[in-house]
């Protein structure tokens, strides 16, 4: 068989243009999603082994993206979605954070681990919601009792190094005063007065 060189030269042409053609039409990456992890420390993100103390939490969310806005505010409302809290059980501010692994803190402080991507955390306020940013991934820990102030919380075995921490803790219910309650007692005590009188008057 004789090949002519134009002919190879199409024919490579070709296969080029089809190689191309499919390339331009895979499917696009799957978008980030919230997954539950953990919640004992150990579990596995990217092949990572992540260790976290104090263990275990209640429960652990991982972002496997970016979340652009690192606000505390913005964090905030995304903990509020992730965990569900609405209305009276809505986180409303920040308690402590890093804007930085070390540095930028506002009533805490951060430190660096000797092993590779692990760090600390200490709050000088207590805490049950923490927000662990790190680059394209984003964890959530939530405690089932708030963390006491001047608790270190350490995390090591990140996949990538860590960008910085936001601290919240769920809002308190309001306790009635005793006087609230003598208040109801009254007022329940003065409508069953009314009751009874309207249905003496009659007979």
């Amino acid at each position: 068989m004789n090949f002519s060189t134009s002919a190879v030269a199409k024919t490579t042409l070709l296969a080029a243009t089809l190689l191309a053609a499919s390339s331009a039409f895979a499917a696009p990456p799957p978008p980030p999603v919230w997954t539950d992890v953990g919640p004992a420390s150990g579990f596995m993100i990217d092949g990572n082994v992540i260790t976290y103390s104090p263990s275990p939490a209640l429960e652990v969310k991982y972002y496997d993206g970016n979340i652009a806005n690192q606000s505390a505010a913005n964090i905030m409302a995304v903990i509020n979605t992730q965990f569900g809290l609405t209305g009276l059980n809505a986180l409303t501010a920040v308690v402590s954070q890093c804007d930085n692994p070390t540095s930028a803190c506002t009533n805490g402080s951060g430190a660096l681990a000797s092993t590779p991507y692990s760090n600390s955390f200490t709050s000088n306020g207590s805490y049950d919601y923490l927000a662990v940013h790190f680059g394209q991934g984003e964890l959530l820990f939530h405690w089932s009792a708030p963390l006491a102030a001047g608790t270190t919380f350490s995390i090591g075995g990140l996949p990538h190094g860590l960008s910085n921490y936001r601290a919240y803790e769920s809002p308190t219910a309001p306790v009635p005063e005793p006087g609230t309650y003598a208040m109801l007692l009254g007022g329940l005590g003065l409508l069953g007065m009314i009751s009874r009188r309207r249905s003496a008057a009659k007979k």
